[in-house]
């Protein structure tokens, strides 16, 4: 077995001036197969001396790495040898690593390395060939071969295309005194007698008291310039008295001119004053009081966000001049003419960021909001550098020879090449039909029509009530037993009733008279396609006296690949719990394996149709997803018309109702003649005199009209009128208030009852159908489709958790409607996903599968870069992503997730949040953090940079034929 040494070393490693290197020494197995031990040695570049010998790598199997060097270094992890499962990637096998550089305190690890360190076992290249024992002579040719002939891609293939993404990490630093000092800013409150910030001190209180919707309303007071705060609100900065009003276009001076030489003498030219005038001023009372009204205002336009949201920027950049004049100044030196800071402090005292004061910042969520459910936290993982392979199709080379045809001299050959491709493609249809006969035939020649209403008659009761009225009970699905005298008579129905009582006369004619007959059809279809690429080959040297060849050589793709570096990126580390869940949900639902079998109406409470209700039938409806049905009739309706005197009427009443209730309103009109005027309505009738009112009012009991109720009013004979000429001015108005009958009732119950039972059967033969369908044919999917649907499932997690935080962070606000959106929709979700969609970059998301505790105490671990990363997707218990944040949205995404709303103006003006002294808080607070990012991205805009690059040679299955028919043989001894 032979040996080979392969050397992985680290390069990028800040701060120590050396480089940890590792020596793998690798079998090579003859038959191929994973078997043997990979050992390795670990050292530091410089004190190759101090090696640590890792524990034997086994194929599959970790070995863990615990080791303190003399350098006070400690690497924690684990080494893996794995499968890499990528085509494009010349070799089989990989190292796979996960440790972290640790100081002595072990308590914050100084570097990362996760990711493939080495490659080995390269992949055979099809038909190898084998050197023929026998000893060949030499061929010699006058023109030489050129080994290499290249064949370039066209014009569309010459760009670089994404291979994948890695990161070296680093971890975050404590912040010290000095950088907390000179990189941070804010409020101070200034102890007056008495005190007049009120605004500040109603904040806190309301704070304290976790009302958020006191202090949107404070600051919303406060904006509007409402008592007490009438010209609190600095809508101008430049409208300030004193300097203060040109500390913004001081700033934009600073900024362009970009030189923090002379500083002082800068700011007295800009000002046009000496250093004792600025000096005086920025101790003075009117300087103090602009500068509480500045912040006062950017408190209130922070919690009212979106609030003339241009003033913001102003300012922000009048307190940071503030402060900037405030530390310069008070570091003069003794001849007071320039200022004892370094260059370095004054660029950080420029570029300050704000930090909240906690007893104000950030808000409450409101009170108003429902219970949320413990999220998870979201927190920066650590600042890492982004390196990205890229490759794209450089060439076509000619390989190694594939295979020679020879032909002898005199010798005529015909070759035949044959390429077959074959698909069947089988199908098969079950069909079960069910055919229910619903009439009864008999031997009898009687009319169809008197033998059907015959019949009816023999299953049909027909009860005779004495008044008040006809009540009428049917046969089943449904018996009804009335209680009091009746009597009985067997008789046809009217053709009123006939559509009333259709379905219960089909249900019983089914249930009595039911013929079924079962047939079984079986339908197979066979197809088969064959597609034939035959190729005819004729060497023909009959007249050829020497022998002639034709040589073919495999063709290879040959890639060019690249390392480019995009710059550090702030990173972001999300659990995602059960990431497979919803996947694992819908392909079950695609599958038809997640099938609900339907509730039958008797299993929801409806056993007969007169438990329909207008009540509970919308809910019928669209359990069983009814598209039309009838909506449920009123119970009540009110006709209403005007008459005169001498006037009939027949009022109609809608079908179905009877009248059960009239009111009549009259009104005689003014003057000196009395009159009395007599009317019937239906069989009541009524007298109005006119010597007690001109108007009044009288109400009727109605006897059940249906269809129409007859109203007339008359004069009566002894009319005294006086002058006599005089005529009787008379109206009136008629209200009914008709009921619904039974009947009517009866009859929408039945159709209702015999939708949803329609409904049911159809949905229990499509749930019969779908449940015995064989879910044992397996397809083959594509390897890129697995990784699309591991990431878009992660992405979605990821989203999720996002808003979850924000609902978390913010709440829902007192006028939140849950009845028009669901509790879980946050109100702003567009804005937020659209922010959350572009300050992340999504196509460098890498991802780990985490699975529960084995009894080792460890977690199960699958990489995005294993090759059985697609199982463990399906069965993680968590997946841990880690996502960078675009550059240009670093500090504006660190308030988003504190306070759940997007920074309006510029990224580096976004300001921090105090939580360094907060309780049970053990994460990295974020001053910390944000001066980190200071540190490293001084340089935002770096081009991208280029480390590395080499080319990749890829066999094909292509062959191509030879120009030239010389060939350069070696013997073999």
């Amino acid at each position: 077995m032979q040996i080979i040494e392969k050397k992985w070393e680290d390069k990028i490693f800040p701060d120590i001036k050396d480089g940890l290197v590792i020596v793998f020494k690798i079998p090579v197995s003859t038959d191929k197969k994973d078997s043997g031990e990979i050992f390795a040695e670990m050292f530091w570049k410089n004190a190759p001396g101090d090696s640590y010998s890792i524990p034997p790598l086994v194929f599959s199997s970790k070995s863990n790495i615990y080791y303190t060097f003399k350098n006070g270094i400690t690497i924690i992890g684990m080494l893996q040898w794995e499968k890499i499962n990528n085509p494009n990637i010349i070799d089989t096998d990989g190292i796979w690593s996960n440790f972290k550089y640790y100081k002595k305190d072990l308590q914050t690890y100084i570097w990362h390395t996760e990711g493939f360190l080495i490659s080995f076992n390269p992949r055979k290249k099809p038909d190898d060939i084998v050197p023929p024992p026998i000893p060949i002579d030499i061929i010699e040719e006058d023109e030489p071969i050129d080994p290499n002939i290249i064949l370039k891609p066209s014009n569309g293939a010459n760009l670089y295309s994404d291979l994948f993404p890695y990161i070296y990490i680093s971890g975050w630093p404590k912040i010290s005194e000095t950088d907390k000092k000179y990189n941070f800013f804010g409020y101070v409150s200034t102890n007056s007698s008495p005190p007049t910030n009120t605004f500040y001190d109603e904040l806190k209180t309301l704070k304290s008291a976790e009302n958020r919707t006191g202090m949107q309303n404070e600051a919303i007071a406060f904006l509007e310039g409402k008592t007490p705060y009438q010209n609190q609100f600095v809508a101008e900065v430049k409208k300030l008295s004193g300097y203060i009003g040109s500390f913004t276009a001081l700033y934009n001076h600073l900024e362009t001119t970009k030189s923090s030489e002379n500083i002082v003498f800068v700011v007295c030219s800009f000002l046009k004053t000496d250093v004792v005038s600025v000096l005086n001023y920025l101790n003075s009372t009117a300087y103090k009081e602009s500068k509480e009204k500045l912040w006062d205002s950017y408190f209130a336009l922070l919690i009212e966000m979106g609030y003339k949201s241009r003033d913001l920027e102003a300012i922000i950049k009048n307190l940071t001049i503030c402060n900037y004049l405030e530390t310069v100044f008070s570091s003069l030196n003794s001849r007071k003419t320039a200022t004892i800071l370094q260059s370095e402090t004054l660029s950080n005292l420029f570029h300050a960021t704000i930090l909240l004061d906690k007893a104000i910042f950030p808000l409450p969520p409101y009170s108003t909001s429902p219970p949320q459910s413990p999220t998870l936290p979201i927190l920066p993982y650590a600042i890492g550098n982004l390196q990205l392979v890229k490759y794209k199709l450089q060439r076509y080379e000619m390989g190694e020879l594939a295979h020679v045809t020879s032909v002898m001299p005199g010798e005529k050959r015909k070759v035949v090449n044959r390429k077959l491709d074959r698909v069947t493609d089988k199908e098969e249809i079950t069909t079960y039909n069910e055919s229910t006969s619903e009439n009864k035939t008999t031997e009898k020649s009687n009319d169809f029509s008197k033998e059907l209403w015959k019949a009816i008659a023999e299953t049909t009761q027909t009860s005779n009530y004495p008044d008040p009225g006809l009540v009428s009970t049917y046969g089943p699905p449904t018996n009804i037993t009335i209680m009091g005298s009746y009597t009985k008579a067997q008789t046809t129905q009217t053709p009123e009733k006939k559509q009333i009582t259709l379905y219960a006369k089909k249900v019983l004619n089914l249930t009595t008279q039911r013929i079924s007959e079962k047939i079984n059809k079986v339908r197979s279809h066979t197809q088969l396609k064959e597609l034939e690429d035959t190729a005819t080959s004729i060497f023909d040297n009959s007249n050829g006296k020497d022998p002639a060849y034709g040589m073919y050589s495999w063709l290879n793709k040959v890639y060019k690949a690249k390392v480019v570096n995009y710059g550090n990126r702030m990173l972001f580390t999300f659990l995602i719990p059960n990431p497979a869940a919803n996947y694992i949900s819908q392909v079950k639902i695609i599958a038809g394996n997640n099938l609900t079998e339907p509730l039958s109406p008797a299993e929801l409470y409806i056993k007969t149709y007169q438990d329909i209700t207008p009540d509970n039938y919308l809910a019928l409806c669209q359990y069983y997803q009814l598209k039309t049905f009838p909506l449920a009739p009123n119970t009540q309706l009110v006709i209403s018309d005007i008459m005169q005197l001498g006037e009939s009427k027949l009022i109609g009443i809608p079908k179905g109702y009877e009248a059960s209730q009239a009111t009549i309103s009259y009104a005689f009109g003014e003057g000196n003649a009395t009159a009395v005027v007599n009317g019937f309505i239906g069989k009541s009738s009524f007298t109005f005199d006119q010597s007690k009112g001109n108007t009044g009012k009288q109400s009727f009991d109605l006897n059940k009209e249906q269809n129409t109720i007859a109203v007339g009013i008359v004069s009566s004979n002894v009319i005294t009128m006086s002058p006599p000429s005089s005529a009787i001015d008379f109206q009136l108005s008629v209200e009914i208030i008709s009921l619904l009958n039974a009947e009517t009732l009866l009859s929408w119950q039945i159709s209702i009852y015999q939708l949803i039972s329609t409904a049911y059967a159809e949905q229990y033969e499509i749930y019969n159908q779908k449940s015995n369908v064989s879910n044992g044919k397996e397809e083959r999917v594509n390897p890129l489709k697995d990784y699309l649907i591991v990431k878009q499932e992660l992405e979605k997690g990821v989203r999720q958790q996002l808003q979850n935080h924000i609902m978390s962070t913010v709440g829902l606000p007192p006028n939140y409607n849950d009845e028009i959106s669901s509790p879980g929709i946050n109100f702003n979700y567009p804005e937020n996903a659209q922010y959350i969609n572009s300050s992340l970059e999504w196509n460098e998301m890498t991802y780990t599968f985490l699975d529960e505790y084995n009894s080792q105490n460890e977690l199960f671990t699958v990489s995005s870069l294993s090759p059985d990363y697609f199982s463990g997707f399906l069965k993680a218990a968590y997946a841990r992503v880690t996502i960078p944040v675009t550059p240009q949205y670093n500090y504006g995404f660190l308030y988003f997730l504190s306070t759940g709303f997007i920074w309006p103006s510029a990224d580096h003006f976004a300001p921090c949040f105090d939580d360094s002294q907060i309780e049970n808080n053990t994460s990295t607070d974020q001053a910390t953090i944000v001066q980190e990012l200071k540190n490293v991205f001084k340089e935002p805009n770096l081009i991208e940079k280029t480390i590395d690059s080499w080319e990749v040679v890829i066999p094909t299955s292509m062959q191509m034929l030879q120009k030239n028919n010389s060939l350069k043989i070696q013997n073999h001894e």
